[in-house]
C-alpha cells in the first residue's frame, strides 16, 4: 500500500479575475463531481508515468475543497508517494501566473514534508524536511529528557509521541509570515 503524502494547496487571487475564477470553478467541480485531475489538461494518458511527469504523483485525489470566495481557494489533496508539485505549477500555469500559491505536503509516516510558497507562478520560498520522522524522534528525546519521562515499553512511548507528535510535525512545515 502506498504512503499516502496530504497536499494543501490555498490560493490567494483577484477576486476580479474571471479566467482565474473560472478555472478555480473547474477545479470545483471535479471535487463535487470526484472526477480525476486529468480533467484539468487539455490532453492526458491514463498511465503511471503520465501522472507522474504531469501530477508528480502515480495517483491523487481531492479530498476536500474550500472556495473559491473572496479571492480565497483551499484544496486538500491526497496522493500517492509524493507530494503534487508539478500540478501546482499546472495550476499556476492556467491562472496566469497571478497571484499567491502556497503548497504544503506531508507523508503519512511522517517520512518528509515541506512546502512550496509561489507569487505570480515564481517560487519565492521552499523548504522540505527529507528526514521528517528522525527530527520528531530527535524532539522527543528532547522532551523525554526535559520533562525526566521514563517508560514502561515501546508501546507507551509510542502513544505519548501520538499525543503530540502531528502538532510538531504541521508546525515544522508551516510557512514562515513575512
Amino acid at each position: 500500500m502506498a504512503n499516502h503524502v496530504t497536499n494543501i494547496i490555498e490560493i490567494e487571487y483577484d477576486a476580479n479575475d474571471n479566467e482565474v475564477t473560472e478555472i478555480l470553478e473547474k477545479l470545483t467541480s471535479l471535487f463535487d463531481e470526484d472526477a480525476p485531475l486529468t480533467e484539468m489538461y487539455e490532453e492526458h494518458q491514463d498511465t503511471r508515468t503520465w501522472w507522474e511527469q504531469n501530477i508528480g504523483a502515480k495517483w491523487a485525489y481531492i479530498e476536500d475543497f474550500e472556495g473559491p470566495e473572496n479571492g480565497y481557494c483551499r484544496v486538500n489533496i491526497v496522493s500517492a508517494w509524493a507530494q503534487v508539485t508539478e500540478f501546482v505549477e499546472h495550476l499556476n500555469e492556467l491562472m496566469g501566473f497571478t497571484g499567491k500559491v502556497t503548497h504544503q505536503y506531508m507523508d503519512e509516516m511522517p517520512n518528509f514534508g515541506g512546502y512550496n510558497i509561489y507569487e505570480n507562478g515564481t517560487v519565492v520560498k521552499e523548504f522540505e524536511i527529507p528526514d521528517l520522522y528522525e527530527k520528531i524522534e530527535e524532539e522527543a528525546e528532547v522532551r523525554k529528557a526535559s520533562e525526566n519521562l521514563v517508560f514502561e515499553d515501546r508501546h507507551e512511548e509510542n502513544d505519548w509521541m501520538w499525543d503530540w507528535m502531528w502538532d510538531y510535525a504541521y508546525e515544522m512545515i508551516e510557512p514562515e509570515e513575512d
